[in-house]
């Protein structure tokens, strides 16, 4: 059986083990008495179980993609942070928040990845062009999500007319889509790939790898 992910946050953040016994008799008692986790939680659990790769150009083209590990990494600059934060007698928590905002995208782990796109209120989606198609997409090969939000709503008021409501239609509109479009690549098994390169989309862009299969990844991991 594969290490339970809080026993590799607790190596991660503390280079401690987690006593087994409080997995066993508090952690896991507290998550059976969720019996119904919202959706989006289900999503967000099954996409931590190597769903997401990122291209590494260094590598051979044909091996260039790798898992994106659950956690993000803590880089230099963080351990930095943390000990400035000591230093000066800060008791600031350095939140999930804080972090995205230190770290590059292209170095996010998939909770963090996935964190970003929960906070968000209308995150840019749809689907890429391709060319000589004019007919209405009837899966979700060409879909993508971006990071970022999406600024064509209209204000709340407007020349005087409330659009709050038709705001709230294209919000839940757009909830849907993505939702949608997550359930499908965990229902068929494909791969969804992050790029959040200097030539990508700002904000990052998840999309279905072309292969939609499992193919050579490397597994960083193991």
């Amino acid at each position: 059986m594969s290490p339970c992910l809080i026993h590799q946050l607790f190596r991660q953040k503390i280079g401690q083990e987690l006593d087994q016994h409080l997995v066993d008799d508090v952690l896991f008692p507290m998550l059976r008495s969720r019996k119904h986790p919202s959706k989006t939680l289900i999503q967000d659990i099954k996409l931590t179980s190597g769903i997401l790769v990122t291209t590494e150009p260094w590598r051979p083209l044909a091996s260039n993609q790798v898992d994106v590990l659950p956690f993000t990494e803590k880089t230099e600059y963080w351990d930095y942070m943390e000990q400035s934060a000591r230093h000066l007698g800060g008791r600031g928590r350095h939140t999930s928040k804080l972090r995205r905002e230190k770290i590059g995208r292209a170095d996010w782990g998939t909770i963090d990845i996935l964190n970003e796109l929960r906070g968000l209120n209308y995150p840019q989606a749809g689907y890429k062009p391709r060319p000589y198609v004019i007919e209405e997409p009837v899966d979700y090969y060409d879909a993508y999500i971006s990071l970022a939000e999406d600024n064509s709503l209209p204000a709340t008021i407007r020349w005087g007319v409330d659009h709050s409501r038709q705001n709230a239609v294209l919000i839940d509109s757009r909830s849907q889509f993505v939702n949608n479009f997550l359930d499908d690549v965990l229902l068929t098994d494909k791969r969804l790939t992050w790029g959040a390169q200097v030539c990508d989309p700002v904000g990052g862009i998840l999309s279905v790898v072309e292969s939609s299969q499992h193919g050579e990844v490397w597994d960083q991991l193991n």
